[in-house]
């Protein structure tokens, strides 16, 4: 069993649904929290976790990182607006290895947490930020049992050829990204819309006008009333 250190909020004194919610790149738990305590306070009998990356971030030690970019694109050509997004599709497309590694060391920590609160999978969301954005749609994906649904906060389908073969099993996945990042670029959505479409996998996008590489109020918001509508 693969644990991390992690922070949770319990509500209710028998939760009934799992969330988890991974940070991203150069992140960590304390900078969800203030979206964890919306969630916290607009659903009930639920358990909120939030895991830890175990890693040190390779551009800013106080900081933690799930998986390094370095190595891949020390360049940080994803980044960069003039980029094709062929290029950028296939620079994630180079983190298979990594962000499979991480999503199983994902899915063993939603497993012990579901077996200490006897929850299933159908009561399970995984969701996620930027790298950790791609972690949750990678981990739900590969995760052998259906879990409630997968909310991306500005990620993009990583590790795809990857993914190709540990597909096992297709919740819902809800994108949401805004129209001014530049950091997981926007302008690759319609990317991860068509793979999910090619894999039969159901998914909405919320795309927001002006909003560059945050999470918002109004995402965490309309993630509250997705999960209320699955219950």
């Amino acid at each position: 069993m693969c644990t991390f250190s992690h922070q949770k909020f319990l509500v209710g004194n028998k939760p009934k649904k799992l969330i988890v919610f991974l940070h991203g790149y150069n992140s960590c738990i304390e900078d969800l929290l203030p979206y964890a305590n919306i969630l916290e306070k607009e659903l009930n009998d639920v358990i909120i976790a939030i895991p830890m990356a175990d890693l040190v971030c390779e551009r800013n030690n106080l900081k933690k990182q799930w998986f390094g970019l370095n190595d891949i694109d020390p360049t940080r050509k994803r980044r960069n607006t003039e980029t094709s997004i062929d290029e950028i599709i296939e620079i994630y497309n180079n983190t298979g290895d990594l962000i499979s590694n991480v999503s199983k060391k994902i899915n063993s920590f939603v497993s012990a947490l579901q077996k200490e609160y006897k929850i299933k999978n159908k009561d399970t969301y995984i969701i996620g930020f930027s790298q950790g954005a791609m972690i949750a749609i990678y981990a739900g994906l590969s995760r052998r049992y259906k879990v409630g649904g997968i909310f991306s906060l500005a990620g993009i389908i990583s590790g795809k050829d990857m993914l190709d073969k540990e597909l096992s099993s297709r919740p819902n996945v809800y994108l949401f990204h805004g129209t001014s990042d530049v950091c997981v670029q926007y302008k690759t959505l319609n990317f991860t819309k068509k793979w999910l479409d090619n894999h039969k996998v159901y998914w909405e996008a919320f795309e927001y006008d002006g909003i560059d590489h945050r999470i918002t109020n109004e995402e965490i918001n309309e993630v509250v009333k997705i999960i209320k509508k699955e219950i």
